[in-house]
């Protein structure tokens, strides 16, 4: 190994120890250092930032918890002799993930709900190896390289050369979201599509994927006129509302399409009389969809809490399942945050709500289920299934 490199690792393991009270740290090559978290008590911290979509990270939120309690239903929370913990935390989010690695007993951070706002708690995390999943953020730039964003996703790890990657999540990212996007475009009559975004990262990241793949399907033009559908590119409901107020203004007929950044009743109800064709995509399944496994959790979700989870509170719930499920794997090894880390990223076949699905290296599942509502009567309501 390089001496710089070695360094830098030395560097990282010595900052963790300091700032988190972390109890073992050793350095090997690239990629292959290791943490051990301390005591007899592993912790799993859920995120509870405050979000543009608070409908969304609330059921997000029950079906973790949810999965936790389902996960144990006879005994106590105990894996490989180690007791359970969940802690939740509100706040920013960058403060809430440090002070998730200041707690030398954490072994998983279940984390952001917003598409690309993992970006402000992965590399925090990442600087003490420390497992961190997400139910729905699909951001494209975090896991894989995108034109739209330089540096792309390397940038985002502070001890990557360290640990090597730490981030994961259960919901598929925004390219394969694009895919789905244009295949329900097609399906929509559209021909002549406008691609605008936020000039943001996430925005101007699922707005390339999308351009990208429907060239060649669609034509894309270069500007809303000549256009009968408009995608827009943000994961800012205001900047949504605003743009999709404005294109209705201009065209009431155009069709108008959103990716998962902005699904969230509180889009629907503040769009103006203007809006009448707005298609939004999610992540989720329509109930005919769902396997068995995940009717089961509809139902148990719907008896617990009183109303019908939205289609991205199943992936929250496997988030967990899957945690707790790779803590149960690793047994006497559970409390090795490495171990964790590389049993989550090696994940096959597993069976689940969302059906059996794998994960691979970039933290990344091979299925892309997505739910499309339109706005009806000022509610998002879902009419359509894709995979991307």
């Amino acid at each position: 190994m390089p001496s710089r490199v070695l360094a830098r690792g030395r560097a990282a393991c010595a900052w963790a120890l300091l700032v988190a009270g972390i109890a073992g740290c050793t350095s090997g090559s690239s990629g292959n250092s290791s943490v051990t978290a301390s005591g007899t008590t592993l912790t799993i911290y859920l995120s509870a930032a405050q979000t543009d979509q608070p409908n969304v990270a609330a059921d997000v939120l029950e079906a973790e918890r949810l999965a936790f309690l389902d996960s144990f239903p006879d005994s106590p929370a105990s894996v490989g002799g180690f007791r359970l913990r969940l802690l939740t935390l509100t706040g920013k989010i960058s403060d809430q993930a440090r002070t998730a690695i200041q707690d030398s007993s954490a072994i998983a951070y279940l984390g952001e709900v917003v598409p690309h706002s993992s970006y402000a708690s992965l590399g925090i995390t990442n600087a003490v190896d420390l497992l961190q999943v997400s139910a729905t953020d699909t951001a494209l730039e975090l896991t894989q390289s995108t034109p739209a964003v330089p540096g792309a996703p390397n940038s985002y790890y502070q001890s990557l050369s360290t640990y090597g990657q730490t981030f994961a999540r259960v919901v598929p990212t925004s390219g394969r979201e694009a895919q789905a996007q244009v295949q329900e475009m097609q399906a929509l009559g559209v021909s002549k599509l406008y691609v605008a975004d936020d000039g943001r990262a996430y925005g101007s990241a699922i707005a390339n994927a999308v351009k990208s793949d429907a060239a060649g399907k669609l034509s894309v033009v270069g500007s809303q006129a000549g256009a009968d559908g408009v995608f827009y590119g943000t994961n800012s409901i205001a900047a949504a509302t605003r743009f999709f107020d404005q294109a209705a203004g201009s065209n009431p007929a155009i069709k108008l399409f959103g990716p998962s950044g902005v699904y969230d009743q509180t889009l629907a109800g503040g769009l103006s009389s203007a809006v009448r064709n707005l298609v939004v995509s999610t992540p989720g399944f329509r109930a005919p969809d769902l396997p068995q496994a995940g009717l089961r959790f509809v139902s148990e979700f719907t008896s617990r809490f009183g109303h019908a989870p939205g289609p991205q509170a199943i992936f929250g719930y496997e988030a967990m399942s899957a945690v707790v499920a790779v803590l149960r794997e690793a047994g006497a090894q559970a409390n090795n945050r490495s171990t964790v880390v590389h049993d989550f990223l090696a994940l096959k076949n597993r069976q689940s709500v969302l059906g059996t699905y794998s994960m691979n290296s970039s933290g990344d599942t091979n299925i892309a289920p997505f739910v499309f509502g339109r706005l009806q009567r000022g509610k998002l309501v879902s009419f359509a299934q894709v995979q991307g």
